[in-house]
């Protein structure tokens, strides 16, 4: 495993990594899994948009040990629709980690779904050059995209599908302001199917104002753990009320 990346087991056990010079966590320490299902899986509503349609389309920005992909996988068992995902990643060093990790957590109820996905993303590793998609599972695909996620979302096909849910899950917005910009949130907007769910883990004032001023409807996402509540965007789905305090000042930009 490399030596940047340092195993935590979390207090549901589920295992997470921890980059050691930033000394910040993939997941939550409340529970790596739990916040999976519960912060991404189950408020984006996957099992409603596997209802209406055959395929789900779903935008992960930050694969990192991949139960984010899992959750999803997990939430949408039993439905007829399979999962198509993009996952964005520009360290490849914390899915090599991942891949080291595998044998820790086997025990772990999150196994079956998380050994799915290390399998697609082990696969991926080796194509990650032409950014091709790779089987995930019997009917679902992964197309990992490695590097600065600003650009390898502008390099995907503007024929692209729309998609139906967005997982935004980098750093910290002191740790990767970037991926939290008005113009990079601009242009994960942009490929947002009308219905479509972006959840994060952020409740940061200046996220939620960057995602309003997308033309994204903003709303309170649910609390995990002790974690305060995350944030829910969408252009058009109805969405948990924020805080009026908070509605006022989006309003007002300030």
């Amino acid at each position: 495993m490399s030596a940047a990346w340092v195993p935590e087991r979390t207090a549901d056990g589920s295992w997470t990594l921890r980059q050691r010079e930033l000394d910040e966590a993939c997941h939550s320490s409340a529970g790596a899994w739990l916040e999976s299902l519960e912060r991404y899986a189950v408020p984006c509503r996957l099992k409603q948009v596997a209802s209406r349609q055959e395929r789900v389309r779903l935008l992960d920005v930050g694969t990192g040990l991949g139960l984010n992909i899992a959750a999803a996988l997990h939430e949408l068992e039993g439905c007829v629709g399979a999962l198509d995902v993009v996952t964005l990643e520009i360290d490849r060093t914390v899915i090599e980690a991942t891949l080291a990790l595998a044998t820790i957590g086997a025990t772990h109820a999150s196994e079956r779904e998380h050994a799915v996905v290390r399998a697609a993303l082990s696969t991926a590793l080796d194509a990650a050059s032409d950014g091709g998609a790779v089987a995930l599972g019997a009917n679902g695909t992964l197309r990992l995209l490695l590097g600065d996620a600003r650009e390898t979302l502008a390099q995907l096909p503007a024929t692209l599908e729309a998609f139906d849910a967005v997982f935004l899950d980098p750093f910290s917005p002191r740790r990767a302001p970037e991926l939290w910009s008005e113009a990079f949130l601009s242009d994960v907007a942009r490929r947002m199917a009308p219905r479509a769910i972006l959840s994060t883990y952020s409740a940061a004032f200046g996220v939620r104002r960057a995602l309003a001023a997308t033309g994204l409807r903003v709303g309170a996402g649910p609390r995990v753990g002790a974690k305060a509540e995350g944030t829910l965007a969408s252009l058009t789905a109805e969405l948990p009320a924020l805080p009026e305090r908070v509605t006022r000042r989006l309003r007002n930009r300030t």
